[in-house]
């Protein structure tokens, strides 16, 4: 008999970060959710998110009264698999978007239940092809660098860095203000415009939806002369809007906040590669839900990107890295263009796993070994970051 869910805590944790900006926030702190699940087998697992009022609307309150209201009873005493995480309520209380709320609860599901069947179950249910847990070497695509400081000098001594782990492709974050974004552009040209203009690296620039409408076609246009292939949310708007945008656009650009719901993919697919999607695990709902998200794209013709958000522990990055995994085996477009994520000490300074993963020379990134996520939770590091807020039984 399958392992059913019997206690589910809640933890709030608070890791130091090394400071980050962009055009829609700035922070020196990851705050995050932690879900701890334990099955009625003995094993557990563990689950993360990241909810940003500015993407998704949630928040870390409502991310625990969705989790303790909606989620917990919608598996409590069920047997869990990848089918009960992909049935996971989308909506949390008074009908708000619960995709973060999702988040941690799949990942924890995951990381408790699925072994090698587990995941290959997962894998087929989209992919069509079973996943093996069986370590294969490196992953075929690689982390990108992102670039973010309102200091052009820091920009400057941040490329420089990246440059010498072999990174090759570079987000810009933009939207800072005009002279910082221009000074900022004129740095990064200055180190890699040679090598972007003869396709030895990339440059996209991410606005965090810092611009106007109707300035969005004038300013991509600008961009462009700079050798930039891709430019992210540059303005706040729906996914029809950000549709009709894209047509008026020199380059393609990426929707992110503008990519949250299933009626929101349905409308970005019919702008094909014109606006790419970024995917990324907290802000789409878990393993589950993003897997079925880059199949979709894929299986549509739309480049898409794994990204993720700043201050991730090691929980999520385990996590992006089997959903890559599964990934793996397909041929373009069935994999992501970028990468973002698996920045480990790069970003925060303190973690709450065993070992923290990073990602190695060049963006490369290992599959991980063993059942679940493939990392080990440190209680040391849980008591120190985090504190449990609420405690769940059948």
């Amino acid at each position: 008999m399958a392992a059913k869910a019997v206690k589910l805590e809640i933890y709030r944790t608070a890791i130091a970060m090394r400071s980050f900006e962009h055009a829609a926030a700035s922070r020196n702190v990851a705050e995050a959710i932690v879900a701890r699940l334990e099955l009625s087998d003995g094993r557990c697992g563990w689950g993360e998110t990241l909810p940003r009022p500015y993407v998704t609307g949630e928040t870390l309150k409502g991310v625990v009264e969705d989790i303790a209201e909606v989620l917990w009873p919608a598996i409590a005493g069920r047997e869990v698999g990848p089918e009960l995480a992909m049935a996971l309520p989308v909506e949390g209380a008074s009908g708000r978007c619960a995709n973060a709320a999702v988040c941690a609860v799949d990942l924890a599901i995951a990381d408790a239940a699925y072994d090698r069947p587990g995941w290959a179950r997962l894998s087929e249910m989209f992919t069509g092809r079973p996943y093996s847990l069986a370590s294969r070497g490196p992953l075929p695509c690689r982390v990108s660098g992102v670039l973010g400081s309102s200091r052009p000098a820091k920009t400057a001594w941040q490329l420089r860095l990246m440059r010498l782990m072999g990174l090759a492709d570079f987000k810009l974050k933009v939207g800072l203000g005009e002279q910082v974004d221009a000074e900022n552009l004129s740095v990064v040209s200055r180190q890699i415009g040679r090598a972007v203009a003869a396709g030895r690296c990339t440059l996209r620039v991410d606005a965090n939806g810092a611009w106007a409408m109707e300035e969005v076609p004038s300013r991509v246009a600008e961009l462009a002369a700079h050798g930039v292939c891709l430019v992210e949310q540059p303005a706040r708007c729906s996914a029809a809007e950000m549709a009709e945008l894209a047509r008026r656009c020199q380059l393609p650009l990426m929707a992110d906040e503008s990519l949250i719901t299933p009626a929101d993919a349905e409308t970005l697919t019919e702008a094909g590669s014109a606006v790419w999607w970024n995917i990324r695990l907290s802000k789409n709902g878990g393993l589950a839900r993003s897997l079925a998200l880059a199949h979709r794209a894929a299986e549509s013709g739309v480049p898409f990107v794994i990204g993720c958000m700043v201050g991730e522990t090691s929980i999520l990055s385990a996590a992006q890295r089997r959903l890559l995994e599964m990934l793996r085996d397909g041929q373009p477009p069935h994999c992501p263009r970028f990468i973002e994520g698996n920045y480990g000490r790069l970003v925060l300074r303190g973690d709450l796993t065993s070992k923290t993963l990073r990602f190695g020379y060049g963006g490369r990134l290992k599959p991980l070994a063993g059942p679940g996520l493939g990392v080990s939770i440190d209680p040391r590091k849980v008591a120190r970051h985090g504190q449990c807020i609420r405690t769940l039984r059948t």
